[in-house]
């Protein structure tokens, strides 16, 4: 809803009632421009969407339920986000938000490449390390990479994840809209360093200052740097 903010895209699978969702008016709405890609593995072939943007958001991932395999989880979650970011380079993006997770890291060479594809949360790390250093290999001017722990995601009406409920019961988690405007806040606002690198708490913060701004009416300033 940012003044300073001229038009958003967004990239999805299939078209979406934002509008009526989040409640906005036809001003608001007419700032957002869907690009429908019904197959990711086609990323590639609409590179002027990308065209006259200054940054990038990207939240791409799932599990490896829902994606079938390890393979089929490591394209979404590693090949898919390398590809965003290239075309968001080569559009002449200078500034990328990317959503990981805590414990992102190269996993040591003595476990076995086949190892780490059966046991899923090398997998995870693994695969999340290899994310970041795509993107980090891009070189855009601005990079801040959100490393949340337990998201809850839970939606009402969404398919049930009991394992995922259960540990929300017991363990330190982050609200997924919580990310959300945590890296809206730090896309709208002026980069407090070249590389930003937030922990579940410096997302809370972040979300709270987006808050903040919002409910006082205020356009635009400069965070300061999380931790």
């Amino acid at each position: 809803r940012s003044a300073s903010t001229e038009k958003v895209t967004v990239i999805v699978r299939r078209e979406y009632n934002f509008a009526a969702e989040f409640g906005w008016n036809a001003e608001e709405g007419a700032k957002l421009i869907q690009s429908v890609v019904p197959d990711f593995d086609e990323l590639k072939s609409s590179p002027d969407v990308w065209e006259g943007h200054t940054v990038a958001i990207c939240a791409l991932g799932t599990t490896r339920k829902t994606a079938g395999s390890a393979e089929e989880f490591v394209k979404v979650d590693r090949d898919y986000v390398a590809s965003a970011a290239e075309l968001a380079k080569k559009a002449g993006v200078s500034r990328f938000c990317l959503l990981t997770a805590q414990g992102a890291k190269k996993v040591p060479s003595l476990f076995p490449h086949s190892m780490i594809t059966i046991v899923h949360p090398l997998l995870y790390t693994q695969t999340k390390f290899e994310a970041e250093a795509a993107v980090k290999a891009q070189g855009f001017s601005n990079l801040s990479i959100f490393r949340p722990g337990l998201l809850d995601r839970r939606v009402p009406g969404a398919d049930k994840r009991y394992l995922e409920s259960a540990l929300l019961t017991v363990a330190p988690s982050t609200k997924a809209s919580t990310v959300g405007y945590a890296m809206a806040e730090d896309a709208t606002t002026e980069p407090a360093s070249e590389l930003l690198e937030c922990t579940s708490t410096d997302i809370k913060n972040l979300a709270l200052a987006h808050e903040s701004r919002n409910n006082a009416g205020i356009e635009d300033s400069t965070p300061a740097a999380p931790s």
